[in-house]
């Protein structure tokens, strides 16, 4: 992962574990989006920050988090680019398991001792083909300048799920993408390169995320 996707990712955790500002005016236009990233930020909060908390338990319950606010499916789909159309079923299949160990192996153990910031929600309002933008200012503890993160959520079968988290102007998945593209590049044009890449990364992770 960048420094980037990893910046992005934490400012995006803060807003699974501390409750937002629901003051500022766009809250009531909020209430369809914000309501689905509110109860994440809900039942996350103190879950995952506890020090004391085994390391295999914060990832299962990070995890369970991953799955119910993040489409993977969508996002492993188009982290592929223009390979996405060699890919077959079951490399999709185990790109979405894989992509989903190396998120949990390498971010949850992140969250012990997590500190406090304010979230602050700016605006939501309506992008492309159906999509919500969820705006939201995190506002660090040191009261330096807060960073802008944007969340587009859409729908699967009625459920709101988050397809692309947005830190400064520069998209997740498209950071994503780029990594992912240049390890298939390297392999060959191979799908099974990134797979074998994931999957190497992932075991070195391993000893990291679980006791």
């Amino acid at each position: 992962m960048t420094h980037r996707f990893l910046i992005g990712f934490l400012a995006a955790a803060a807003l699974f574990v501390v409750p937002a500002d629901l003051s500022s005016s766009g809250a009531c236009a909020a209430e369809d989006a914000g309501q689905f990233i509110m109860r994440l930020a809900d039942r996350a909060l103190g879950a995952l920050t506890n020090p004391e908390l085994k390391n295999t338990v914060r990832a299962e319950r990070f995890r369970t988090l991953l799955r119910e606010g993040l489409d993977i499916p969508f996002i492993a789909s188009r982290a592929l680019g223009p390979y996405i159309r060699r890919a077959t079923d079951a490399d999709l299949k185990d790109l979405e398991t894989l992509l989903e160990e190396n998120i949990v192996r390498k971010y949850a153990i992140m969250f012990k001792g997590y500190s406090s910031k304010r979230i602050e929600l700016v605006e939501t309002k309506t992008g492309r083909r159906g999509t919500k933008l969820v705006t939201i200012n995190v506002h660090p503890t040191d009261d330096s300048a807060p960073v802008s993160v944007r969340w587009v959520v859409h729908e699967v079968n009625g459920t709101n799920k988050i397809i692309d988290i947005i830190v400064e102007g520069v998209s997740m998945v498209t950071t994503q993408r780029e990594e992912f593209v240049s390890v298939i590049r390297r392999g060959g044009g191979k799908i099974g390169a990134l797979l074998d890449d994931l999957r190497a990364r992932n075991a070195e992770l391993a000893d990291n995320t679980f006791d």
